[in-house]
């Protein structure tokens, strides 16, 4: 890495360049003892099916609908090389007038393994639409030798395989050469007391390199089985027996697996980008009083997200009798779970702050933020309360509501206060009364805060779409009661997740729909410092967080299945905490 700074009149000039290596080492998996998902779809009634069937029920009856395992632990030892360069000049075109403009390139390049230990699925299209089903996936894994070569299971007949640099590349992801990032700033004051200042900015997010760990697990051998939902044919004594009935290796008498989860990342993918823009004004009140007024925006490009491939088409109404496999683009194939930049976001914020800088020992910092964050999804694993994947991978704009970190208000002061007491105060100056009362420093934080949002509980996989849920139907009345109290936080009449049109079709409630109770927190701290000889200084400390033991509630169950629970708080964060701390510094 290497930066130069010029001067050269009124301009600025910095400029820099780095190469990175990066090294990158995993070992592990998940579901190493197994995995097995209930849905309650075992125990149903059949003329009421939305309705009834118990989760519990099914696990006692030790019938899952989704039993998932690894073969092995992946070993993933990735590396890359990283490019970055910028240039920008401060320009100050006036003494009221500054304009700051640079450009910066970063080419991350493809995650490789050092040995060859990642695997991938080169798709050539969706496999439904005009394109059709003929152009099969092909399971894809990087470098020279035997595609099977140190592994300890096969794929079952049917599902295609190939290796060499030469169809995906190494990294199996290409590179994205075009990561061009523009800034430009102004700074305008047009006298001493007023600044106004804009700005706009491009920022690519490199993400870590877990996501691209997933291919690794793929040497790992996950195995998938989905039992049928009309006739479940899986039970916990051997939930493979029938996938060791119904799929074969030819020639291998090892581990063979049927319709594998293949976790890989979308071949053209494109570095994801946020374009960030703001306008501010700030005024001296006075000589230590600013206030500042603001908009920030920003919205997020090709964000990365999973999705599913090969995933069951909606049945066309009520008498689609295809089962899960007649409706599956490859049925040779399983779940393929993808990485892929297809996600949006944006966020637009008004937010104000009065500060006061220290000044006859008080200093204070007073904020409201007025804000608004939509994507269509916020990570690309789940965040708590979100989903894993789309209902359906083929309709991504239903996916598109609020953000799992929206916070809509948010309202904070924080202050410190030296007590006007002691040597240099007006307050008991004297030697013994100072010392006594002299050096106490009062501190808080107060925080209001609207809650993030939540989905309500999905369902089982009632439209059999090979996911994890489905979404309940919304009914058109709020779901924010018009008397709302811990025993009724959300309306239940919101929500119908009885419907028969579930069967066949995904609900049409929107993702993020609830929100979670809100904050209200204030913490105070009182300290001293003793001063005992030369350098040496014993501080106390007191700290009371959450200091009116005011209760911040938990999120209710939101699974309406449950009416008895449905919305109703049964627990509350951490209340009132004492703290007391001494620190000798010397």
């Amino acid at each position: 890495m290497d930066n130069i700074s010029i001067v050269r009149g009124r301009h600025s000039l910095k400029l820099g360049v780095e190469v990175r290596r990066d090294r990158y080492n995993q070992f592990g998996n998940q579901k190493a003892t197994g995995e097995f998902i209930f849905d309650g779809q075992s125990t149903f009634d059949p003329a009421n099916r939305n309705a009834t069937g118990f989760i519990f029920a099914d696990y006692m009856l030790g019938l899952p609908a989704q039993s998932a395992r690894v073969v092995a632990m992946a070993n993933g030892m990735l590396r890359r090389t990283s490019y970055y360069g910028y240039i920008q000049d401060d320009w100050r075109i006036t003494p009221k007038l500054t304009l700051n403009a640079g450009l910066r390139y970063e080419n991350a390049r493809p995650w490789t393994d050092k040995y060859r230990g990642i695997m991938s699925v080169q798709l050539f299209n969706s496999g439904v639409g005009p394109e059709g089903n003929s152009n099969l996936p092909i399971i894809t894994r990087p470098g020279s030798g035997d595609f099977y070569e140190g592994l300890n299971f096969h794929f079952a007949d049917g599902q295609l395989t190939q290796s060499g640099d030469q169809h995906m590349g190494r990294g199996l992801v290409n590179a994205d050469n075009n990561n061009w990032a523009p800034r430009v700033g102004l700074s305008y004051s047009p006298t001493d007391r007023w600044t106004v200042r804009t700005g706009f900015g491009v920022f690519f997010v490199q993400d870590s390199g877990n996501p691209v760990f997933d291919m690794a697990r793929n040497l790992a051998g996950r195995d998938l089985f989905i039992t049928s939902l009309e006739q479940r044919n899986a039970v916990l004594e051997d939930p493979w027996a029938l996938e060791r009935q119904r799929f074969t290796c030819t020639g291998y008498s090892g581990t063979c697996l049927g319709q594998p989860q293949i976790l890989g990342n979308i071949q053209n993918m494109r570095t994801p980008y946020i374009e960030q823009w703001m306008f501010n004004i700030q005024r001296q009140l006075t000589n230590d009083l600013v206030l500042e007024v603001g908009y920030l925006g920003n919205a997020g490009h090709k964000l990365q997200r999973f999705r599913i491939y090969n995933q069951p088409v909606l049945k066309s109404g009520p008498t689609d009798t295809r089962s899960v496999t007649d409706r599956t683009p490859w049925p040779a194939y399983g779940r393929l779970q993808e990485v892929d930049g297809v996600d949006n976001s944006n966020y637009h914020a008004l937010s104000t702050k009065l500060t006061q800088r220290f000044s006859r020992g008080l200093t204070y910092m007073v904020g409201f933020t007025w804000a608004k964050a939509i994507d269509g999804g916020s990570a690309i694993r789940t965040n708590s309360g979100d989903t894993l994947w789309p209902v359906n991978s083929y309709n991504l704009r239903a996916e598109r509501g609020l953000s799992q970190f929206d916070v809509r208000r948010r309202f904070v002061a924080s202050f410190v206060y030296e007590l006007p007491f002691g040597p240099g105060k007006p307050i008991a100056t004297g030697r013994i009364l100072g010392a006594v009362a002299g050096g106490w420093q009062l501190g808080g934080i107060v925080t209001l805060a609207d809650g993030t949002p939540i989905n309500f509980a999905q369902l089982g996989d009632t439209a059999g779409l090979n996911t994890l849920g489905n979404q309940p139907d919304a009914t058109g009345i709020s779901p924010i009661p018009d008397q709302r109290t811990a025993q009724q936080f959300w309306n239940i009449a919101s929500v119908n997740f009885n419907s028969p049109e579930l069967s066949w079709r995904p609900g049409n409630m929107g993702r993020n729909t609830l929100n979670r109770p809100g904050t209200k927190l204030a913490d105070f701290s009182l300290a001293k410092n003793f001063k005992l000889y030369e350098a040496h200084t014993l501080n106390f400390r007191l700290e009371a967080f959450n200091a009116l033991n005011h209760p911040n509630w938990n999120p209710p169950s939101s699974d309406a299945r449950s009416p008895a629970n449905f919305g109703v708080i049964t627990s509350a964060k951490t209340m009132r905490q004492l703290q007391f701390a001494l620190k000798y510094v010397f």
